[in-house]
């Protein structure tokens, strides 16, 4: 009887020991997809989930959207004030960035002060909606806390898969340092979409983001087709 007591009490004891290193295992790897300060997904976070939806987007046709950005002037912010004062922007950053997508899209902070948006089966208008929001989010919080936050950056939406994630992410980063060099609060986008000839370039359409809306800004330059 005793004997039966000891293994009962020594398979509990395994039990315990399992579930525990297994809580623990779990919260080390959140750790290790979670930016400490934001709270938001960090850079490996995102670009797995970004292949995830590319390969999704790609087989079942669906549209999705890729957008980096960044704060305006935030080097001349952490030169002239404490870090915590940069640390804060960053935080309500990703706060209105999260606010400004849908429960299913992600929001990452990819390093310093550059974030990215994956919009899942996002078209033009949705992407659009998203950083416009984004937009006067922080132009409300600007206004209540008296710090600088606005945010410049690249949207890539593929109606028609790219050559690849690469590609997407590449013209997104481009596209981010077209916007920062126009002005400040400013957007540039590219749109892949079909073309009903085959063996052609997909046709990419700009167009430039802003609040208040209608205002007008210059376009980035058109791709040189290849030879």
């Amino acid at each position: 009887m005793i004997w039966h007591i000891a293994v009962v009490v020594a398979i509990l004891a395994t039990g315990c020991d399992l579930y525990f290193r297994s809580r623990t295992l779990r919260r080390e790897r959140a750790r290790g997809r979670r930016d400490e300060l934001t709270r938001l997904e960090n850079r490996r976070a995102f670009y797995e989930l970004a292949g995830r939806e590319f390969e999704r987007a790609r087989r079942y046709q669906h549209p999705f959207t890729i957008a980096y950005f960044d704060l305006d002037d935030f080097r001349e912010v952490s030169r002239l004030f404490p870090h915590q004062v940069g640390d804060e922007m960053l935080r309500l950053v990703a706060a209105a960035a999260r606010h400004s997508v849908r429960a299913s899209d992600v929001v990452a902070r990819l390093g310093g002060d550059q974030f990215a948006l994956l919009l899942a089966e996002a078209g033009t208008e949705a992407a659009g909606a998203a950083v416009k929001k984004l937009q006067q989010t922080l132009q409300e919080l600007s206004e209540a806390t008296g710090l600088p936050l606005t945010v410049s950056g690249g949207v890539v939406t593929c109606l028609q898969p790219a050559e690849s994630l690469e590609a997407a992410i590449g013209a997104a980063d481009r596209l981010l340092h077209g916007a920062k060099a126009a002005g400040r609060d400013t957007f540039w986008s590219e749109v892949i979409m079909p073309q009903p000839i085959e063996g052609f370039e997909p046709t990419r359409l700009r167009r430039a983001y802003r609040v208040p809306p209608g205002f007008d800004m210059p376009m980035p330059p058109p791709r040189d087709r290849p030879g």
